[in-house]
């Protein structure tokens, strides 16, 4: 499997199909030259986003409807041509257009509710897809149809993986025909890892039908830990980790030592927002994003800084002189983390081990406190 890079963007590029000009200031010579001054080695960019709109021309699913040419190509090229990795990525377990075309694929709950940011249907936020509907079958084609295009791509990313307890009728028909009671709980918490195990199989297949040696990485914003069962899914981990975003600064320290255990290579991925994804108008001060990329250097991670593309297709200038102020340092200093081996002292038993699985375990961020 190749070995990750140190210094990587992922450029969020969730797009309302209600926004015109998709890409228009795409520029070759100013992306390379962006990237290239802020040390960038590595970027992902969108096959699809969590609308459902390709930035491509598909067969599978569609085109942004204010796309007019293949920017996912133009960016690529220019990347690849600058000597910077690119990875692609689909979202997975969001698709707002399949949910539209297809509103039976759309998760609910045993209250009938949906599931996800937009939980009524004047509700605006994205939505929250079953995998035990025809709707992974698609996304697989969709994967399918990425690495068909882009054979040489640097890995696939596949994000917001999870499933809720699904009780559309498709989830209810498996429960039924697997002997499994709707109405209790441990069966729909059955019912839906079940559903988990068949989306990881059928999109790593899918992500790897070209290439056996296909990086390829499932986000669901946390590293679960005892969850040993997926792991054969996942050619490295990704510890998505927004200090000033939701996670915390004491999330990220927890989930590296429990990561660095396990026999994989694996990203810190920190943002450039002040506050969460998506966030335009705010950038992170320059010293915390220093200090948060020297830290992934110190738990043995290799750095990704989340960053979202303007529709118009733009780098943002302000946004990369903030990130190259630490990826300039973290280039300095990859001599030294190259192959670097923890040393460890003493172990900690997480409390996921009862079962509390949340993102944020406030046992371990407590015992992570006293040891740091």
């Amino acid at each position: 499997m190749p070995t990750l890079r140190f210094r990587q963007i992922h450029l969020d590029f969730h797009t309302s199909p209600h926004i015109p000009a998709i890409g228009a200031k795409f520029d070759k010579k100013k992306w390379q030259d962006t990237l290239q001054a802020a040390a960038v080695d590595s970027i992902t960019l969108f096959s699809k986003c969590h609308h459902g709109w390709s930035y491509h021309p598909t067969t599978v699913g569609k085109i942004h409807p204010h796309l007019s040419f293949d920017l996912l190509r133009k960016q690529y090229d220019a990347t690849k041509e600058a000597g910077i990795n690119a990875p692609v990525y689909l979202s997975a377990g969001v698709d707002n257009l399949a949910s539209y075309e297809h509103p039976e694929w759309r998760e609910v709950n045993k209250d009938g509710a949906y599931t996800g940011w937009g939980k009524r249907t004047l509700q605006a936020g994205f939505h929250m897809m079953d995998f035990h509907s025809p709707y992974l079958e698609y996304l697989c084609e969709q994967i399918r149809e990425a690495v068909r295009l882009f054979p040489d791509c640097d890995g696939i990313f596949l994000d917001i993986i999870s499933q809720w307890e699904s009780c559309t009728r498709w989830s209810l028909e498996f429960m039924k025909a697997n002997g499994l009671d709707p109405l209790k709980e441990e069966d729909r918490k059955e019912s839906s890892r079940l559903a988990l195990e068949k989306y990881y199989r059928l999109t790593t297949e899918a992500a790897k039908s070209l290439r056996a040696d296909m990086p390829i990485f499932h986000n669901g914003g946390h590293i679960p830990r005892g969850r040993h069962d997926i792991l054969p899914y996942f050619s490295h981990l990704e510890l998505e980790s927004l200090p000033t975003g939701g996670w915390g600064y004491d999330h990220f320290p927890t989930s590296a030592k429990y990561t660095c255990n396990l026999p994989f290579e694996f990203l810190g991925m920190t943002g450039k927002f002040h506050t969460t994804w998506g966030e335009f108008g705010g950038y992170k001060h320059p010293n915390a994003l220093r200090y948060e990329c020297a830290a992934m250097l110190a738990y043995g991670a290799k750095c990704s800084v989340g960053d979202q593309l303007h529709p118009s297709g733009e780098l943002d200038p302000s946004t990369y002189e903030v990130i190259g102020a630490a990826y300039r340092e973290v280039r300095d200093k990859e001599p030294w983390c190259r192959d670097a081996k923890q040393v460890f002292d003493i172990a900690v038993l997480s409390s996921e081990s009862e079962n509390h699985n949340d993102r944020n375990n406030w046992p371990d961020d407590g015992a992570g406190r006293v040891l740091l």
